[in-house]
């Protein structure tokens, strides 16, 4: 690839943690605000790989809770460049539960949040294109337009 353009995969990143006791909500499973916080670092690490440079949250547009990650099970962020428009960037972010002692690991949460890289002066700035290579990558690209258009991005 050139300068002015990244493979989906260059900006891949994947963040995880235990799930330790500070972390719990009420019922004893990963508060949901501490899971939109490693959403949002693990996205923010894809979109400033791809941007080569600082880039900030512009939006969460959509976040799927669908199950409980209890206290003491790994939760892992992956994340990656779906789209990217002028300066702003459209970020999946899947997140997976672990148990540990038995190896079990389930898809729990999707996320999508748009990002947009700045300058210096915290200007919005130009982004590298994005170039699918597979054709899951192909399928994700193509997911991610037609939410942007239908957001009327």
């Amino acid at each position: 690839m050139t300068a002015d353009s990244h493979p989906m995969s260059f900006s891949r990143a994947e963040l995880t943690q235990l799930v330790m006791p500070h972390m719990q909500n009420a019922l004893g499973d990963l508060f949901g605000g501490h899971l939109l916080a490693l959403v949002d670092q693990a996205a923010a690490v894809a979109a400033m790989r791809h941007a080569g440079g600082p880039a900030v949250t512009a939006s969460f547009d959509r976040v799927d809770f669908r199950e409980r990650i209890p206290v003491g099970y790994l939760v892992t962020c992956v994340a990656r460049v779906d789209y990217v428009g002028n300066s702003s960037m459209d970020v999946s972010v899947e997140v997976f539960a672990e148990h540990v002692p038995t190896g079990e690991r389930r898809h729990t949460h999707t996320a999508h949040v748009v990002f947009v890289a700045i300058d210096e002066a915290g200007k919005p700035r130009r982004v590298p294109r994005l170039v699918p290579e597979t054709p899951e990558e192909h399928e994700r690209w193509e997911r991610a337009r037609r939410h942007r258009d239908a957001r009327g991005k």
